[in-house]
């Protein structure tokens, strides 16, 4: 038995196989999926774009910095934004979002599979660490707080699958 495992993880080792998978996950359901539904998407990176318009008697404006603050009063000079067209920024950025996630997902899936260049693979897996700490500090700032977790998950698999394919050669025992 212990022949066999060893020659299925010759044939496919398991960090290149985790890879292969984070690619799948970058590419469809964090990738395709988004771009198809971006507020079902925002919904699960932990941004959530919301369905309708506020009720307050209070209005929403944005200020020099191009954030938004509640305000009782609008002034004339600076411009207001309506609900619509803030929601189709939001949706916008989400987009830009999945579309870089496609964009890993294509890059993962030509390292890993087309090139079958292990150190490569290794370096565009662990690289991905960048956009994930990104994505945990602007959902741990301005999202839901509950959906952290998840970018812990991909924190994790950036360092320990990247670092696995940089450390261990195709050849090197694993035990």
């Amino acid at each position: 038995m212990a022949t066999q495992a060893r020659n299925f993880f010759q044939r496919f080792p398991p960090a290149e196989c985790l890879a292969l998978f984070i690619a799948t996950l970058e590419l469809v359901p964090f990738g395709i999926a988004g771009l198809s539904n971006p507020a079902a998407f925002a919904d699960g990176y932990g941004l959530p774009i919301q369905g309708s318009s506020s009720t307050s008697s209070s209005s929403n404006k944005r200020n020099a910095s191009g954030l938004f603050s509640e305000s009782t009063t609008v002034s004339s000079t600076e411009p207001t934004y309506s609900f619509e067209e803030d929601q189709k920024t939001k949706k916008a950025l989400i987009a830009a979002i999945a579309a870089r996630n496609v964009q890993n997902g294509i890059l993962l899936f030509t390292f890993g599979l087309v090139l079958r260049d292990r150190k490569s693979l290794g370096v565009a897996v662990a690289a991905g660490l960048v956009a994930t700490l990104a994505d945990t500090v602007i959902v741990k700032a301005y999202g839901a707080k509950d959906k952290i977790a998840g970018h812990y998950v991909g924190i994790f698999n950036s360092l320990a699958i990247g670092g696995s394919l940089l450390y261990w050669g195709r050849d090197d025992p694993l035990w």
